[in-house]
Parts: C-alpha cells; sequence; structure tokens
C-alpha cells in the first residue's frame, strides 16, 4: 500500500517533500524496494498537479533490461559455429549449455562456470572477438527483456507527466536503430519530445563522463527534481559528486566491480510496486 496519503499532496512543497525524506533518508530504510518506488511515483503526482516539471532518467543495459539472455545467445551461437565447432569441439559442447546469472559481467563468469577456464588463450580470444562484435550491435539487442515492473513503471512515469531520458553507454553507429526498437517492441515511451533515447555520437567515449556532461547541459530550473536510475557504480559516483541535486536510485543487477556499490543510495533489485494500491491512494 502507498505510504504517502493524497491530502499530503496539497501541502506546499518544502513541507510535503520534507514530509518523504524523513520516512526515506536512504535505500536501507526502506521496507520493501517496491514501497520507494511508490514514494516516487507519489512525488512525480505532486509535482504534475503543481504543474511543475520532473525529470526520471533510466540508463538501459542492467537497469531497465536484463542483458543475460542477450549473452546467452552470444555463447550459444559461438557454439554452434561450424569453424568453432571444428576448432574447439569440446569448447563448444560445454558452451552449448552455458547459462548466464543475473551477477554476471561480460562472458568470463558464463565461460568459467561451463569449465572452460583453463582452455588456452586462443579459445579466449576467439570468444571475446565473437561477443565483442554481436554484443556491441542492433541486432543482439533484441534479445533482452526488461527487469520486473519495468515496462510499467516506465509507462506510469509517463502518465504523471515526468519527463523521460534514456541516457545509455551505448552508441549510435552500432546499437542506436536497434536501441530504439527494442524500446517500442517493449512499449517503453519514445517520442522526440519528453521521452528521449540518449546515446553517445562515438563509441570510445567514457560512460560515466558521457552522463554526467549530459546533465550538465540541463538548464538549472528545468526541473523540479531528476531522478537518475543505474546500475554503474562508476557512473553513479560521478554523477553524484558533481549533480548533487540528482536523487539517485541505485538498481543492483551487475556491474564492472571496478568501483564498489554505493551504500549511502536508494537502492532497488526491480520495478515492481502495487499499481493498484498506488492508484487509489492517489
Amino acid at each position: 500500500m502507498s505510504l504517502i496519503p493524497r491530502v499530503l499532496l496539497s501541502h506546499k512543497v518544502p513541507d510535503f517533500l520534507a514530509f518523504l525524506q524523513k520516512l526515506w533518508l536512504n535505500g536501507e530504510n526502506m521496507t520493501q524496494p517496491g514501497q520507494y518506488l511508490e514514494k516516487i511515483l507519489t512525488e512525480m503526482a505532486y509535482f504534475d498537479r503543481q504543474q511543475q516539471k520532473a525529470l526520471a532518467v533510466f540508463d538501459l543495459d542492467s537497469t531497465l533490461f536484463d542483458v543475460g539472455p542477450r549473452l546467452k545467445k552470444i555463447l550459444h551461437d559461438f557454439a554452434a559455429h561450424p569453424d568453432f565447432q571444428k576448432k574447439f569441439p569440446r569448447a563448444c559442447e560445454l558452451l552449448a549449455n552455458a547459462e548466464t546469472q543475473r551477477t554476471d559481467w561480460g562472458i568470463k563468469d558464463a565461460v568459467m562456470r561451463a569449465g572452460l577456464g583453463d582452455h588456452g588463450t586462443e579459445l579466449h580470444n576467439a570468444l571475446r572477438e565473437f561477443w565483442k562484435q554481436r554484443f556491441f550491435s542492433n541486432e543482439y539487442l533484441h534479445f533482452d527483456i526488461p527487469y520486473e515492473g519495468a515496462v510499467d513503471f516506465v509507462q506510469k512515469v509517463q502518465e504523471l507527466n515526468c519527463d523521460i531520458a534514456y541516457l545509455t553507454g551505448r552508441d549510435i553507429a552500432r546499437m542506436g536503430p536497434g536501441s530504439k526498437e527494442v524500446l517500442e517492441k517493449w512499449k517503453m515511451p519514445l517520442h522526440e519530445e519528453n521521452a528521449r533515447l540518449i546515446l553517445k555520437p562515438q563509441k570510445g567515449m567514457d560512460d560515466a563522463a558521457f552522463k554526467s556532461d549530459w546533465f550538465a547541459e540541463i538548464p538549472e530550473n528545468k526541473y523540479s527534481k531528476i531522478w537518475f536510475f543505474e546500475n554503474e557504480p562508476v557512473n553513479v559516483n560521478l554523477v553524484r559528486s558533481v549533480h548533487k541535486h540528482i536523487e539517485i536510485v541505485f538498481f543492483d543487477s551487475t556491474h564492472s566491480r571496478q568501483q564498489e556499490a554505493p551504500l549511502d543510495v536508494p537502492k532497488i533489485i526491480n520495478f515492481l510496486f502495487n499499481k493498484s494500491e498506488w492508484e487509489k491512494m492517489n
């Protein structure tokens, strides 16, 4: 059940936000991630009623979308390739049954679980090149699936007239058309006016710097509130250090392990919330 009664939406902005802050000082205070998401939706509803603009920014890979099926398809396609079956017969037998897990980053973990940790440099170089060509491609994006509740949550954000940006480390040339197609396939809001897809102009750009610079281009008084949903600590840590007014929502799935996951920001593991109960209360 939503924790914020409708009557509070008539309060002045500072009082209302102070009330929410008292309830939710950080992610450790939430009893359920769904309640924290309901709190965000309630804030969005408040800003909408006050005719104030808000912005929700979502990363794609491992935040809105589970890339595990993409990784699994790549490994299975490698195993089914005639050239590799001839060159690495035993490895292909093992990879044909490879499975991915939520916490996998790249293919290394799945390959190790398949029993291929010591099968030589030649195999691993071939695997890495095969993975690189396909993971960063339009074609294989179609195997991604949204995390639980992601579609409903993003659609609800749009219903509350909150602007949406999909801010991703994917680049235009290799992954632009596929990213657009997959968002549309899953009925994620996407249109130029207030639900935009933001991709890197060049593939070699640093993800964290690209995202931080994009936030810096937003006019200072355009939005009353900005939320940033992201799974990569490197990106989170840079954005929060430069843009202290942005509320970070850490999506706990997988990441590069270059930096520690933040402990003092709200954390969610899916986008599930009690839609019917929230709508009754709001």
